[in-house]
């Protein structure tokens, strides 16, 4: 008896020992998930395991999740986000009106990344309080970018191909017409009313890796209108447009490219690089 009494307690203490050991490996592989990044609004965000549900709101914001290679990840996309066919029976969410918090609190996220200046702020204050973890897309220049399609590839746990992807994108940057002299250009945001973009936009950058210089740049202001007699002023420039005519013409398709703050944004400042080139000829 006091042998068989032994070996249960044995058995006990073996079986209490397993159970330590896989919770400390649980904690284990947890801290090793663990990952913090800091966003473009300069908030820390930290995910305790990596991001198995995420939403986008907005479609540079999708671009960045699919570059980072988490496209997986996602269970609803911003309106008119751009998907390879695999992802496109997703849920779509948002657009030019109030995000449907019902639908989103539903999905579940454990990581929502969003536009500020494109989002309603009420609904960024919203989500700021519900808990749900936030990245602010925001890139104020092409290298934020990049370090956003890392960021999101850390908090996914899918950093081998999202540091591909940015290094892509740095390395896509690298074109010859920055040593050229920079030919005036004037950005068509709209034409009724007519409206271009000042210096303080990203399409700045852009330009200038494709040898251009915006004519309205030295205006301290994102997108304005501007009056119809000031854009016809500037018919000496070379004309960008971002409007989407949808006719699958090189002019729409450079629109697309050139309407958000993603990776495709690199064959944006090929395609003007080879404009400006065949200018410079």
């Amino acid at each position: 008896m006091g042998r068989d009494h032994r070996g249960r307690h044995a058995d006990r203490m073996a079986r209490l020992a397993g159970c330590a050991f896989a919770a400390l490996l649980s904690l284990t592989m947890a801290a090793t998930h663990a990952a913090t990044v800091i966003d473009d609004s300069g908030a820390q965000v930290t995910l305790s395991q990596p991001a198995g549900r995420i939403v986008t709101l907005s479609p540079h914001a999708t671009d960045l999740v699919v570059a980072a290679g988490a496209a997986d990840r996602l269970v609803a996309v911003a309106s008119f986000s751009e998907l390879p066919p695999r992802w496109q029976h997703l849920p779509r969410v948002g657009g030019a009106g109030a995000i449907d918090r019902e639908a989103l609190s539903a999905w579940k996220p454990d990581l929502v990344v969003a536009w500020p200046s494109g989002n309603r702020p009420n609904d960024i204050a919203w989500l700021r309080k519900s808990g749900i973890p936030l990245f602010a897309s925001e890139p104020a220049e092409l290298q934020r970018i990049a370090d956003a399609i890392r960021a999101i590839g850390k908090l996914s746990d899918t950093s081998a191909v999202a540091d591909a992807a940015a290094d892509a994108f740095e390395a896509g940057l690298a074109v010859p017409c920055r040593n050229l002299d920079l030919r005036p250009a004037y950005v068509i945001v709209w034409d009724q009313p007519a409206m271009t973009v000042g210096g303080r936009h990203w399409l700045n950058e852009v330009l200038a890796l494709a040898g251009f210089v915006n004519t309205m740049g030295r205006i301290d202001l994102g997108v304005f209108a501007v009056s119809t007699e000031a854009a016809m002023a500037k018919s000496e420039a070379q004309p960008i447009s971002l409007m989407r005519r949808f006719d699958d013409s090189e002019a729409d398709s450079l629109a697309n490219l050139l309407s958000r703050p993603g990776p495709r944004l690199v064959e944006a400042v090929q395609r003007l690089c080879m404009l400006r080139q065949q200018q410079a000829d």
